[in-house]
């Protein structure tokens, strides 16, 4: 009787998966995951595990940027690549690397050809993985001969230049630096540095990363050195509340949500013939969602013209990007900001589904002032819009509303006049405005914001 090639390749499937379930068990362990666990041990080591529908995920985005959409096309780039992990911890990433490839048509055999080097300053993540490699071999009947285990800083790695483009992947540490250490404030950022310099111009990268690298200045100069050369360059961005990338929460951490975890960037890089720069929006879940939001890939927008500031965007929509990108910046907000003035514009300096208005000033609060009242009716329109919310997102870190977030926001002769044109719609919003109040706890003190996102008019112009 003879076994047709379906049902092969389940049973070649079942036994991968439960490598990668043993990987992902393995690396909870490696992480903090509980109150019961240690905080300061997470800490010292970076360590955020990657649970299996990420990993899943990450490989998925990666064969789509990658073009790999049938079985010859991911035989051929196996064959022709070599793949680097970082930091491999219990080595989930890899697994289901295994995994990607035999649901693209990829048998044992040419699985087993697979040349990958695990590093890993952990030698007993390393012979925890080689175990794993193990068993997995004896039950599909290969070996896994170009698979190579390294115990080293990755940092101190020195890798032999052979003909094939290199695969650098993985889900590096996220811990801060010490004061005169090496270049960057936390480790990712010196591993994704040597993966960028080590990749040549026909490798790739692929890595899960905090999101700030789309926007810290601490980062600025390597966004820059990912720009350098042509490249194709995607990231897709995950917020932290109410569900996270990461299942590890921080709960002894001094915030409302306990649960509170890693906001996260999975950056792409592709070799190109021209600079191809693509990101998606802050996308932000319940956990009922979850299985939707990893289980498709997400809708990416062409920031390759984008030059408002120094980031890679996260646009909220195709609109407002091309509000950032067609605006001569001529005038900001801060024109509008007269010291001192007789109107007096409180904003709440963090925000989540909508900028809050406050009556007084207080800690975390910032002020603005006007000499007109007109200017200062289209100020409150213009950051309680629609069109404000997405630009914050966009260029904001979904958490806090900056000062310069505001001030440096540009103002269109078209946008300018709609704020002064329907400033008395806002005034009577403004005055009835106790309908709109909302409560929260800020250290234990109730404190009242004013919530005008459901009532005034869109900004959008069409």
């Amino acid at each position: 009787m003879t076994i047709s090639n379906e049902v092969l390749r389940s049973e070649w499937l079942d036994r991968i998966d439960q490598a990668l379930k043993n990987a992902e068990k393995a690396e909870k362990e490696l992480s903090y995951v509980s109150v019961c666990g240690s905080e300061r041990a997470r800490k010292l080591s970076g360590s955020y595990y990657t649970p299996i529908d990420v990993a899943r995920f990450f490989w998925n985005e990666f064969f789509q940027h990658s073009r790999l959409t049938g079985t010859s096309q991911a035989a051929k780039f196996v064959n022709q690549h070599k793949f680097i992990e970082p930091s491999v911890g219990a080595g989930a990433l890899f697994f289901a690397l295994l995994e990607r490839l035999v649901v693209a048509g990829l048998s044992p055999v040419q699985l087993s050809q697979i040349d990958a080097e695990l590093v890993d300053i952990n030698q007993h993540a390393l012979m925890f993985i080689r175990k794993n490699v193990g068993e997995l071999e004896r039950k599909l009947g290969v070996t896994f001969s170009n698979l190579r285990y390294s115990c080293v800083d990755f940092r101190e790695a020195n890798f032999s230049r052979e003909e094939k483009p290199i695969v650098f992947f993985g889900n590096p540490p996220f811990v801060k630096n010490t004061n005169g250490a090496p270049t960057w404030k936390n480790l990712f950022a010196d591993f994704l540095d040597k993966c960028v310099r080590d990749v040549g111009e026909k490798g790739s990268v692929h890595l899960v990363l905090p999101i700030s690298i789309a926007f810290s200045r601490d980062y600025r100069a390597l966004r820059r050195s990912l720009k350098a050369r042509p490249r194709m360059i995607a990231l897709s961005h995950f917020d932290n509340i109410p569900d996270t990338l990461f299942k590890s929460g921080k709960p002894l951490h001094n915030n409302s949500n306990k649960a509170n975890s890693q906001r996260c960037s999975i950056l792409t890089l592709l070799p190109s013939d021209k600079q191809i720069v693509l990101s998606t929006k802050l996308h932000r879940w319940s956990k009922r969602d979850r299985h939707k939001i990893l289980g498709q890939s997400p809708e990416y927008l062409n920031v390759t013209d984008y030059g408002f500031d120094d980031q890679f965007p996260r646009p909220s929509n195709q609109q407002i990007l091309r509000y950032l990108t067609g605006i001569e910046k001529t005038v900001s907000f801060r024109d509008l900001v007269q010291k001192p003035g007789k109107y007096k514009l409180y904003v709440a300096g963090v925000a989540r589904n909508y900028i809050g208005i406050r009556e007084h000033v207080g800690r975390g609060v910032h002020e603005f002032r006007f000499n007109r009242q007109v200017d200062f009716f289209s100020a409150l329109y213009l950051i309680t819009s629609d069109l404000f919310q997405d630009y914050w997102l966009t260029i904001g870190d979904g958490f806090h509303v900056t000062k310069s977030n505001i001030l440096d926001f540009p103002l269109s002769e078209d946008l300018l006049e709609r704020l002064h044109r329907d400033h008395r719609k806002i005034k009577r919003i403004w005055d009835k405005r106790e309908k709109f109040s909302k409560f929260k706890l800020n250290s234990g003190i109730p404190t009242a914001s004013y919530d005008f996102s459901g009532v005034v008019p869109s900004l959008y112009l069409g």
